[in-house]
């Protein structure tokens, strides 16, 4: 050891010129501490290191170095852990915690770090629940996304207690909530490292807190937005606690929405006003929202092509067959990947069809096209092969009988053209034996 301290005295004089101003007037002493418990520290023998860590913490100037501070979280998380004592124990936390604190005034580029961990040993040594609440908001409003995703989870759970113990409002852990959610999907997007398990735990908390009921968000918000409904923050806020508690069949959900979409107008905003208008039976609004959400810049082919689709399943529902056909052709010139629902779609508007006129060879001549659709839909995509199959098995029983089509002159494979209800189509004959 005396061999030691003779190295560690000679290399600090070599550099006292140049550290006086760094290691004030003392800097010999500061230096010498310095390096004797930083020898200890990497040893792991942190009661070694602790009379000269004290030293230096005595002698040095404040934000001499920031290892300084480091090290003495590690010499104190010894002594924590190694102390049976609980009056001591907790004087040794008070230090460890204080020593993130000295980080943060001295070294604040380091900030958000130090903050950080100092939230995880308050969580492991079971602080003050408002206070580690109150860190970890102070963590995520000053990181974002940059933030450790697992800082949000411990808002979260500590945050939920603290309602159910009037300790915070309702209100504030909702805005928690729809803040914290929002960047964890960033984080998501961005494949930040955990962002996927802490999302699924921040919206399960957000769930089981029993905080989240739609009549909760209902009662809170609602005189809110009547009172200010062109307040952007505040009725972005209302969208997002609703959808994410599944209250999307509320009157104050339309309302919210439909003044998002005045305000910010966006693929989403349009798109869920073609739900909304959609479940509540008013057609032309709903289709006016769809038609916004496939012209919006957001928007892609792809994206469009699965817009086309939905519009075309609703052109169904309104028995608007022609529409149907023509929104379920754009949307497969858009996207290869709609072909099969866009045969489908096809086929089963041609089946719904009124064929009354004709003989009976035309009347059934309908169903050749049908079949000719589902076979393309199953080919198209495997994932509706069963329904297309069943269609087929079905339709295929209405073709007309062999003898049926001989009378017309018409025999297995001929070309036909069909015309039924205004729709016209090229088709093979095909006869039941």
């Amino acid at each position: 050891m005396k061999k030691l301290l003779v190295v560690i005295v000679v290399l600090s004089s070599t550099i006292i010129v140049n550290a006086q101003g760094r290691y004030g007037k003392d800097s010999v002493e500061c230096i010498t501490s310095l390096s004797i418990y930083s020898e200890y520290v990497k040893q792991n023998k942190f009661d070694d290191a602790a009379p000269s860590w004290r030293k230096a913490m005595s002698i040095c100037p404040p934000g001499a170095r920031q290892t300084l501070y480091q090290d003495g979280q590690k010499i104190f998380t010894f002594f924590v852990d190694n102390n049976v004592n609980q009056a001591n124990k907790n004087s040794y936390i008070d230090t460890l915690l204080m020593m993130y604190d000295l980080r943060v005034q001295y070294f604040p580029n380091s900030a958000l770090s130090a903050k950080t961990y100092k939230l995880y040993d308050m969580v492991k040594y079971g602080k003050d629940s408002k206070e580690i609440f109150t860190l970890a908001k102070e963590i995520v409003t000053a990181g974002q996304d940059k933030v450790t995703p697992y800082v949000m989870v411990i808002a979260m759970q500590h945050g939920s207690q603290l309602v159910s113990d009037g300790k915070i409002g309702v209100e504030e852990f909702l805005s928690l909530y729809t803040n914290f959610s929002e960047i964890a999907d960033k984080q998501v997007a961005s494949n930040a490292d955990g962002a996927v398990e802490a999302k699924a735990a921040i919206d399960n908390l957000f769930v089981t807190s029993g905080i989240a009921s739609c009549e909760n968000i209902i009662t809170l918000f609602t005189p809110k937005f009547e009172a200010d409904p062109n307040n952007l923050d505040l009725v972005q806020t209302i969208v997002n606690l609703l959808n994410n508690a599944e209250c999307i069949e509320s009157d104050l959900f339309l309302k919210t929405v439909e003044a998002l979409n005045r305000m910010a107008p966006s693929y989403n905003t349009n798109y869920f006003l073609f739900r909304l208008y959609a479940g509540k039976n008013d057609h032309e609004n709903a289709l006016k929202s769809l038609q916004a959400a496939i012209d919006s810049d957001e928007s892609d082919e792809a994206r469009d092509a699965e817009l086309l689709i939905d519009g075309a399943y609703y052109h169904m529902k309104l028995s608007n067959t022609a529409r149907a056909i023509d929104f379920a052709r754009q949307a497969m010139n858009k996207s290869d990947a709609q072909r099969g629902r866009g045969n489908f779609i096809i086929g089963s508007a041609w089946a719904s069809l009124s064929c009354s006129s004709g003989n009976e060879v035309e009347r059934a001549a309908k169903y050749w096209v049908v079949v000719d659709y589902m076979n393309r839909a199953k080919s198209a995509d495997a994932s509706i092969a069963s329904d297309a199959n069943n269609y087929i098995n079905m339709y295929s029983k209405q073709f007309p009988l062999q003898e049926e089509a001989f009378m017309y002159d018409l025999v297995d494979g001929a070309s036909y053209t069909v015309s039924c209800g205004g729709m016209r189509e090229t088709t093979t004959v095909r006869t039941r034996k």
